[in-house]
């Protein structure tokens, strides 16, 4: 049977989509929304979009809105799904339209510059076992996004739009730079845990010598 060719979907541009979905009548954007414009670009263009959404300023617990489903996603493409499966609740958790559009508006144009860059390159950083590595490694980073560090979301959460540029495009040099972002990452943390135990341990010291 000959190839089908691409949906008009298919061919518009990513940024293209992202502003489109700014624009439905319903005052609460859902994820199941998200997953049904993209379509065949699957997991790189959903982990990219959640991702960049999760950079932006939220209340307490926002970011976890974002990381769920992006751990959902990345194991899904770690064990090589073909498509994307999210439970009914992921689907129908929200966020407001407004806050949407008042969001993409701030990150539009950089959206278009990097679109405009990538382009299928490097093709052995995003192939099936690529992929794999890159799906687990995402899953570490959302977790990371999620816990309660003082600006230790940022770091993963660019991260996580580098890896998912770098699978939608298939672009090795994207991968690359969440390699890079990984690897800052995990420089930031170590700092943090050792600032944190270097504190602890003058305060134990502190107060041994209080109560000897």
């Amino acid at each position: 049977m000959p190839a089908q060719p691409p949906s008009n979907d298919d061919l518009r541009l990513f940024s293209d989509v992202i502003e489109e979905l700014g624009e439905g009548d319903d005052p609460k954007l859902k994820l199941e929304e998200l997953v049904a414009a993209f379509g065949e670009r699957g997991f790189g263009a959903m982990i990219l979009i959640l991702s960049m959404l999760a950079l932006l300023p939220w209340p307490p617990g926002g970011k976890a809105v974002f990381a769920v489903p992006i751990i959902l996603m990345s194991l899904e493409l770690a064990f090589q799904r073909s498509s994307i499966w999210l439970p009914r609740w992921a689907l129908r958790t929200s966020i407001s339209r407004a806050a949407y559009r008042a969001g993409v508006s701030r990150i539009m144009k950089t959206v278009r510059y990097v679109e405009n860059l990538t382009r299928p390159r490097i093709p052995f950083l995003t192939g099936e076992v690529a992929d794999t590595i890159t799906g687990l490694v995402c899953v570490i980073l959302a977790l990371i996004m999620a816990l309660p560090i003082p600006f230790g979301d940022a770091l993963p959460g660019i991260a996580l739009v580098f890896f998912a540029l770098g699978m939608m495009q298939r672009d090795g040099i994207a991968i690359l730079l969440g390699a890079l972002a990984t690897g800052g990452c995990a420089l930031y943390l170590f700092l943090i845990w050792r600032t944190v135990f270097e504190v602890a341990h003058h305060a134990a010291g502190w107060l041994a010598q209080i109560f000897h």
